[in-house]
């Protein structure tokens, strides 16, 4: 890990110092710096050299040539050809991007590394440190990530997994009635169903982003936002408790279907891995909403179709026939001579008996 800081580090510096290049006013040599005053030995598009006996504290080469026969703590080369030699040449720490890299006879550095540069180090040469290409080390790296991204996103689905399903079930435990009204459209008005839901995934954002060019329409906006991801979001779980009754065929006569939405969206989610399912449910989820909500408002908040428990689902309700006459009624037989209703005890005890 030390030795990615310091590379990442090093890589930073030399970012910055190439940023700030064409801001920095050159000198006819194409030298920002010269190296007798031990600091910093720059060329961009141009030959630097650092000759025997001399020192800088970093040297930076851009697009060009550089000779280091003197003593550095640092070389920054960009798409630049660079030769360290000499037994009085000295470089703690090297960095290149593209070009050449010879490090011949003599010659002491510490670590080397470089992406895409040709590294030639002489046998007699004291390479002190590590000679590494980080091209392999940044693959890594990205590997390293993409895997910690890839777990973090499988517990997030896990996450909003666990609370789709959980929407489900509280969707069909306070409305099932409305849930089931919206999942009858699917199958009944397929066609309207799609030519709705394809409204309703323009529409809506046209309206949005006109909103939200003002200040007075953003509040406004931003609500009709929230709106849309809500419907959406009950869309959603409505086509899965649509899929789920057309698998558990007994629990279209169930009060509250809770094993249909469950198996439902269990099944969109497993599904949703694959491309185009997820949008496709949605679309056809959000047209659902839109026109079994429209249909309501239209008939003043009264469902023109109710499904009803025990009948074929998505039908209406079958009122039973009376099992009684209609008034009026036939009145009751006269009593015959010798009775009495029942009802009233029977005559008097004062009366003669018969």
């Amino acid at each position: 890990m030390q030795r990615y800081a310091w590379r990442a580090l090093l890589l930073a510096m030399a970012i910055l110092i190439i940023g700030a290049l064409p801001a920095v006013a050159q000198t006819d040599e194409g030298r920002l710096f010269d190296s007798d005053d031990g600091s910093v030995l720059i060329g961009l598009q141009n030959d630097v050299a650092l000759s025997a006996g001399d020192e800088a504290d970093a040297v930076v080469v851009v697009q060009g040539s550089a000779l280091i026969e003197g003593v550095t703590s640092g070389l920054v080369a960009v798409d630049a050809d660079v030769t360290i030699t000499g037994s009085g040449a000295s470089v703690d720490g090297i960095f290149s991007i593209g070009g050449t890299l010879n490090i011949e006879d003599g010659a002491s550095v510490g670590d080397v590394a470089y992406v895409e540069t040709e590294v030639t180090v002489a046998p007699t040469a004291t390479v002190s440190g590590e000679v590494r290409d980080i091209e392999t080390d940044i693959t890594g790296v990205v590997a390293w990530i993409a895997a910690a991204i890839f777990i973090f996103l499988i517990f997030v689905w896990i996450g909003f997994g666990l609370a789709l399903l959980f929407s489900g079930l509280m969707v069909v435990a306070f409305g099932t009635s409305q849930a089931r009204r919206a999942a009858f459209n699917i199958g009944n008005d397929i066609l309207k169903t799609l030519v709705v839901g394809l409204l309703m995934l323009i529409v809506p954002w046209i309206v949005i982003g006109l909103l939200a060019i003002t200040v007075v329409g953003l509040p406004l906006a931003f609500g009709l936002l929230v709106l849309w991801g809500f419907v959406a979001f009950l869309g959603y779980i409505v086509v899965g408790l649509w899929i789920g009754e057309r698998i558990l065929k007994r629990s279209r006569t169930a009060s509250r279907p809770y094993g249909a939405v469950f198996l439902g969206v269990l099944i969109l989610m497993l599904l949703s891995w694959v491309p185009l399912v997820t949008p496709v449910a949605i679309w056809f989820g959000i047209g659902a909403v839109t026109l079994a909500g429209w249909r309501v408002l239209r008939g003043g908040g009264v469902p023109p179709v109710p499904p009803g428990y025990g009948q074929p689902y998505g039908q209406p309700m079958q009122v039973p026939p009376p099992a009684y006459a209609p008034p009026p009624y036939a009145p009751p037989p006269p009593p015959q001579q010798g009775q009495w209703p029942p009802q009233q005890g029977g005559p008097p005890s004062s009366w003669p008996q018969g």
